[in-house]
C-alpha cells in the first residue's frame, strides 16, 4: 500500500500529469462541471412508473445541443425540481465551458430533463411561462450526469439490460456479432508484446492460483453482470459514507466491499479534482473491491515494487490502469480476435491516454458498465459520435486462466 505521506507528496505533480484519463481539455469548468453536484429523490418511485422527480441540492446548468455541442441554456437554482424519465440516456457530447472553450466529460450528460418548479424565492426569475418555454427547447434539455447516483438510489437491483436493435452508429464500428470492424492490433502488439493473446491453461496453475483468479473474476462479474438483476449495493452507496471510505483507503488501506461507483466518482474523484474523468478510478475501485470480497490482498499484485500501485495517484489514468493490469499478470486480448467475457476490463483503443475504460456487462461487450452508466449501457443504441470518441474497444483484460473464445 502506498503510504499516506508519499501519496500527499505526489498529489500536486501527478494530479497534473497523470489524470489525463478520459480526455479533459480545459482547467476552468463552469458551474456544473465539478462532478460534485447532488440531488435528492422527491419521493420513492415504484419501478412501474415512467419518470422520477428530483430536487437539486445546489445550482446546476441545463444545456441544449447546437451543432453537436452542448451549450448553456440556463442556470437552475438550488431547490429546483426536475423530472427524469425511467428510460433516460447518458450522452457524451462536447460541451461549452465557462471560459468559452469546448471539452468533453467522460461522466456525460443526462437526457432528457423536464423542469417542474423552482423554490419560492426564485419564482420571480422563473415564472411558469419561462419554465414552459425552457421545456419546449428543441432537442430537449441536458444536465450533468453526476446526479445519476441519486436517480438510481442505493436500494434494490439494477435491471437486466435487454439487447437493443443495432443502430447506424454501432454498425459503423461493429459487426452484428459485436466484433469490432476497426483494428488496433499494431499498437496493442507494440504495447503488450508477446504476452498479448497468450492463453493460460487453468490446469497449468496451482490449485491456489486457480482458485484465486476464479474467485476474483467471479466477484467482478457479480458487480457488473447485466444479464441478471444485480444488487445496486455493489456500486451505489450513501455519498457521505463513500467519501469516508475513500479517505479510509488512502489513510489506512481499508477497502470497502460495496459502493464502488459512488466511492470512485463521488468520493475519490471529487476530492482530488478529476470528477469529470473518473473512468479509470471507477474501474480501479471495482477491482480493489473484487479482491477484497474474494478474500485476497490487492497489494500482492498491485504495488510500488511492481510499479503498478492501484491507487488514484497512479491508476486514475487510463494508460496507467491498463499497464497496472498487465504488470499484475492479467492477460491482454485483441478484441478483433476474441470475445470480451462479462467482467472483462475493456479499453477504448489500446489502453492509452487520453481514452476511456469500461467493463463488459454482457453480449460480448456490447452492453457495458462505466462511470457514466453504472446501470448499464447498450452500445448498439449509442450514437456514432460517442462510440468514435469512447467505445472503440481495442484491447481487454482478463485474469490468467480465464480465456475468452474466438469470434
Amino acid at each position: 500500500m502506498v503510504g499516506t505521506t508519499n501519496v500527499t507528496r505526489m498529489i500536486l505533480f501527478l494530479s497534473l500529469t497523470g489524470l489525463l484519463a478520459c480526455a479533459r481539455s480545459n482547467d476552468w469548468p463552469s458551474l456544473d462541471e465539478s462532478g460534485n453536484e447532488t440531488a435528492s429523490v422527491v419521493e420513492p418511485t415504484p419501478e412501474t412508473l415512467t419518470a422520477q422527480k428530483l430536487l437539486l441540492s445546489q445550482a446546476m446548468t441545463v444545456r441544449y445541443e447546437k451543432s453537436g455541442v452542448l451549450e448553456s441554456k440556463v442556470e437552475l437554482p438550488e431547490g429546483t425540481q426536475i423530472e427524469v424519465p425511467a428510460n433516460y440516456e447518458i450522452k457524451h457530447l462536447d460541451f461549452r465551458n465557462s471560459s468559452g472553450g469546448v471539452e468533453r466529460s467522460s461522466t456525460g450528460f443526462l437526457y432528457p430533463v423536464k423542469i417542474i418548479s423552482v423554490a419560492s424565492q426564485y419564482q420571480s426569475s422563473f415564472p411558469q411561462s419561462k419554465i414552459e418555454s425552457l421545456n419546449q427547447t428543441q432537442g430537449g434539455l441536458f444536465i450533468f450526469a453526476s446526479i445519476v447516483g441519486n436517480l438510481e438510489g442505493t436500494e434494490g437491483h439494477f435491471a437486466v439490460v435487454s439487447a437493443a436493435t443495432p443502430g447506424a452508429g454501432f454498425l459503423k464500428y461493429y459487426n452484428l456479432t459485436g466484433k469490432p470492424k476497426f483494428k488496433y492490433t499494431t499498437s496493442v502488439t507494440k504495447r503488450f508484446g508477446p504476452r498479448l493473446n497468450k492463453s493460460v491453461d487453468a490446469n497449468s496453475l496451482s490449485l491456489a492460483e486457480k482458485e484465486k483468479w476464479q474467485s476474483i473474476y467471479s466477484e467482478l462479474k457479480k458487480a457488473v453482470n447485466r444479464t441478471v438483476e444485480t444488487p445496486k449495493s455493489y456500486l451505489m452507496m450513501d455519498k457521505a459514507k463513500a467519501t469516508q471510505a475513500s479517505i479510509d483507503f488512502e489513510k489506512k488501506g481499508t477497502i470497502s466491499t460495496v459502493g464502488a461507483w459512488t466511492i470512485a466518482t463521488q468520493g475519490t474523484a471529487v476530492r482530488h479534482g478529476f470528477a469529470n474523468v473518473p473512468c479509470a478510478e471507477f474501474q480501479s475501485e471495482l477491482l480493489r473491491q473484487a479482491y477484497q470480497r474474494a478474500g485476497y490482498r490487492v497489494t500482492d499484485d498491485f504495488n510500488s515494487s511492481k510499479g503498478n500501485p492501484l491507487i488514484w495517484t497512479n491508476s486514475a489514468a487510463v494508460v496507467n490502469f491498463s499497464m497496472a493490469l498487465y504488470k499484475a499478470g492479467w492477460v491482454a486480448w485483441d478484441s478483433t480476435l476474441y470475445r470480451p467475457l462479462v467482467g472483462a476490463f475493456l479499453m477504448n483503443g489500446s489502453g492509452l491516454t487520453p481514452g476511456h475504460t469500461y467493463t463488459s456487462a454482457s453480449d460480448d461487450g456490447m452492453i457495458i458498465v462505466d462511470n457514466g452508466a453504472p446501470q448499464g449501457r447498450d452500445l448498439r443504441k449509442t450514437t456514432e459520435k460517442t462510440i468514435s470518441i469512447m467505445y472503440q474497444t481495442g484491447v481487454f483484460f482478463l485474469p490468467p486462466g480465464i480465456n475468452p473464445p474466438v469470434w
